[in-house]
């Protein structure tokens, strides 16, 4: 279990926002002082409409989707307003994003998008909590932190050992087979959307995010208590989806065993695999401060800065309770979508399906019919019942027919196709795929139709540009999988 260990391991990180750094011009905490006096801020660059877009394509590549909870999102937004007025002159504009994650945390673009989880409003419990995270995130967009996904490395080998996981039937219990389709599910998502963090990195947007929320009148004691909430929150969730990590964790361990001399390519999949995550787990040892010690560096550089503040600088929590208040029912909603989620990890023997319906229909019901949170819990219930097409139906209800986040395209793809619509599926996925610049899971899909086909110009076309694009993939871009088929989410 220690290779795959560090799985379970990003269950005790608090922020999930953390980032590797491109152009740092001041690293160090000062030992006296406030960091926001000494630190100096990079340039401001302009980002061009193709940038931004860029950078929202990636979360939502990697996402459910956007949680369209427009008085949630405006609230934080007026809060991420008020720390921008008060950064140092030249300081760019960010807008924040509501994204349907029950996982604590945001995730920051240097482009200046923050990403939001609407878990943030159910476990936060003041503004000042709120403007904390937000404060910490925008620091990033502030020093102009390039993102750098621990897990970029690992995601093609995740697909792939997801593919064996649901493709291969003999010796594997339902739940583990289960265990390896929750690709998709808030679990691995979260996982996904993790960012690589460096120690001084998480230390600046730490010291500067208090030192921009308490320039913006809020209170210092808020950055303390968004640690405290968020661990409880992050534990919570952890044990919540425990075993699914667990069945998940010793799959992929048997995955690093070799597969016999006749099967190359999946071997050197495997052997890449061991060394993508001995790079990461040294990376880690490299980089990695836990919550509990950056709490405790906040709060002493709280009370060293702040200490009379903590008593003066009190922000009324009314509009905060107020908003929450508001939004009650939508919240409620979405606790139920989460809990649908972490229901189907149990065995169908265990499911109470009627439950789990009246449940689904309380999720898509009111304001929040036609999100992508909560449908996507009621398209993931319909599929387990086997009722493919509504599960496809429900899909279909998301939006007002723009494209989606690319798991929910790629699911209701393979839905269609399971039905028969390969080719209404297929003509979709390429439109996906050229809007999301050509993810793996495209080729995945589009692959397997186009060999069937028998079109082999369309065929080396795909095969190409998979391998041009993933060549540590040139297994699952030939079509290779230990079930002898490419297999869907």
């Amino acid at each position: 279990m220690k290779k795959l260990g560090l799985v379970a391991l990003f269950g005790a990180i608090a922020l999930s926002a953390c980032v590797k750094d491109m152009q740092l011009l001041s690293d160090s905490v000062p030992s006296e002082g406030k960091l926001i006096d000494t630190i100096s801020i990079p340039a401001t660059k302009t980002y061009t409409v193709q940038e931004i877009h860029s950078a929202k394509t990636s979360v939502m590549a990697k996402s459910i989707g956007e949680a369209p909870i427009d008085d949630l999102q405006q609230y934080a937004q007026g809060v991420l307003d008020k720390i921008i007025a008060v950064a140092p002159a030249g300081a760019p504009t960010a807008e924040i994003v509501l994204i349907g994650n029950s996982g604590p945390g945001a995730n920051a673009a240097r482009e200046g998008v923050v990403f939001l989880y609407h878990s943030a409003f159910e476990y936060l419990r003041s503004e000042d909590e709120l403007a904390f995270l937000v404060a910490h995130e925008y620091s990033h967009v502030l020093m102009q932190h390039t993102p750098d996904n621990l897990f970029s490395m690992l995601r093609p080998y995740l697909l792939t050992a997801a593919d064996i996981a649901v493709g291969t039937q003999n010796n594997q219990s339902d739940l583990l087979r289960k265990a390896g389709q929750m690709y998709g599910s808030d679990l691995i998502l979260r996982d996904l959307l993790l960012p690589n963090w460096d120690r001084s990195q998480e230390q600046v947007a730490d010291h500067l995010g208090l030192d921009l929320m308490v320039k913006a009148g809020y209170q210092p004691k808020g950055a303390s208590g968004y640690f405290e909430v968020a661990k409880e929150a992050e534990e919570k969730f952890g044990a919540n989806y425990q075993v699914t990590r667990n069945q998940l964790e010793l799959f992929l361990q048997a995955q690093f065993q070799p597969k016999g001399q006749d099967n190359a390519l999946l071997n050197q999949f495997l052997s890449e695999l061991g060394n993508a995550v001995d790079t990461i787990q040294k990376s880690l040892a490299a980089k990695h401060d836990d919550a509990a010690e950056r709490a405790e560096e906040i709060f002493a550089y709280g009370m060293r800065e702040y200490l009379p503040e903590r008593s003066s600088r009190m922000i009324q929590n009314e509009a905060f309770d107020s908003v929450v208040q508001r939004n009650k029912q939508n919240l409620e909603n979405y606790r139920i979508a989460g809990e649908i989620l972490q229901s189907l990890q149990r065995e169908d023997s265990e499911l109470d399906f009627r439950a789990l319906e009246d449940d689904a229909r309380k999720a898509v019901s009111g304001s929040t019919a036609n999100h992508p949170y909560t449908r996507w819990a009621f398209a993931k219930v319909r599929e387990r019942q086997g009722n493919l097409g509504k599960a496809a139906q429900n899909i279909d209800l998301i939006g007002n027919g723009e494209v989606l986040a690319l798991p929910v395209e790629m699911k209701r793809a393979e839905l269609l196709k399971a039905l028969g619509k390969v080719q209404p599926a297929y003509e979709r996925v390429e439109e996906v795929a050229n809007y999301y610049d050509w993810p793996l899971e495209a080729y995945r899909f589009m692959y397997p139709v186009v060999k069937a086909s028998g079109n082999k110009a369309r065929e080396n076309e795909l095969l190409i540009g998979c391998v041009t694009r993933y060549p540590q993939q040139r297994a699952l871009c030939a079509g290779q999988s230990s079930a002898g088929q490419m297999v869907g989410m």
